[in-house]
This record gives C-alpha cells, structure tokens and sequence, in this order.
C-alpha cells in the first residue's frame, strides 16, 4: 500500500480550481488572501506578469489593491473606490489608470 503524505486542503483545491480555470483563457489576474493584513497577493498568473512588467517574486506578498502599479494618471477617488470594493469584500465597478513598471500604461 502507497504511503501517502501530506494534507490536501480543501482552500488549495479550491484555488488550483480558480487557476486552472481562468489560467486556461488567457485571462490576466491575480489571487489575493483576505485573511491577512493588506490582503497580499498569494498568487498571479504569466498573463498578469506580462501584462504590468513585473516579475512574480516582486508581486508576491504586495497588497491586492496594487498600489505598486499606480501613477501619475491615477485618480485617488479611483484608489479609494477600489480598495473600499477589496477591502470591504463588495463588489464594484471602478475605472483606473494602472501602469506598468517601466511607467507606461499597459495595453
């Protein structure tokens, strides 16, 4: 009989489900944890990579709110609208300017 090993948890079952959905429609996203402080991203797809110019390792552990593209377009009524939809876990529809890391905006 095969030794089985580790726990498979029913949240990362429930989140491989999520990537491998929308991973497999070209969609660009990222997965946040609204458990802990800032809601940090715990996960982001190749297409979300592309699409700001960021490395996964530098997206990482950063707030869902995705301060780090904002810029110089970027109205703060737009930032405060969203990260009270993240944040306040309702759903909105919010218009803003994100740039990618090299300052342009993403196409």
């Amino acid at each position: 009989m095969p030794v089985r090993r580790g726990h498979v948890a029913p949240q990362n079952t429930f989140l491989d489900t999520i990537i491998r959905k929308f991973d497999s429609q070209s969609r660009k996203f990222i997965i946040a944890n609204a458990r802990v402080e800032n809601c940090a991203i715990i996960f982001c797809n190749d297409g979300f990579c592309l699409l700001c110019g960021y490395s996964r390792a530098e997206i990482m552990q950063k707030p869902c709110t995705c301060n780090f593209l904002y810029g110089p377009e970027t109205k703060r009524l737009a930032i405060a609208q969203m990260a009270q939809a993240l944040l306040g876990s309702e759903e909105r529809k919010v218009e803003i300017n994100l740039y990618h890391k090299d300052g342009r905006t993403p196409e």
